[in-house]
């Protein structure tokens, strides 16, 4: 499969514009805008200028609690990396792919929700609410490819000599 069109040649804003990612809204301005309804990729940055801060006690999650243990975080964490989570979003049954998932995403950080655990490390960094989301669409819609996509931008993240692993908030199980 080609992935190249929607790989950056940086792994930073800029790069993402460049490769075609739409959006650069805080998760709190896309509640009132939305995002695509296209199965794609979407990215969530934050500014490397300064250190993050991490909360004792995570908000995300309604009955489950996705609090990481500080330390743990503070070891995860990539210093001088703008991208820390890369994301992926099918069709769905409603087919409203990427705005859909980037509900979820945002109602589980909100503490409303328990259908999205990809990425909830982010929202125990207090400064979570001014992370900007972009997302691309698909070139082929179908899931397998959506989900190829997507581990194909991961591994390009974590085979960059600057960041050398995988995104802050993507987890591996």
């Amino acid at each position: 499969m080609e992935f190249e069109a929607a790989t950056p040649t940086t792994w930073n804003r800029a790069g993402l514009e460049a490769a075609g990612y739409a959006g650069f809204v805080t998760f709190g301005e896309l509640r009132r805008l939305g995002a695509s309804t296209k199965p794609g990729v979407y990215v969530v940055l934050r500014s490397p200028s300064t250190q993050p801060t991490f909360l004792p006690v995570s908000p995300a999650g309604k009955a489950k609690s996705f609090t990481e243990d500080v330390a743990h975080l503070q070891r995860n964490w990539i210093p001088g990396a703008e991208v820390i989570y890369i994301g992926l979003a099918t069709h769905g049954a409603r087919r409203d792919g990427i705005h859909r998932r980037l509900k979820q995403f945002r109602r589980t950080g909100a503490g409303t929700a328990d259908n999205h655990g990809g990425g909830v490390w982010i929202f125990q960094l207090a400064d979570a609410n001014d992370l900007m989301v972009c997302w691309r669409a698909a070139d082929d819609e179908a899931d397998a490819y959506v989900a190829a996509l997507e581990h194909h931008l991961i591994a390009d993240f974590a085979a960059r000599a600057e960041q050398g692993r995988w995104p802050f908030a993507n987890r591996k199980a």
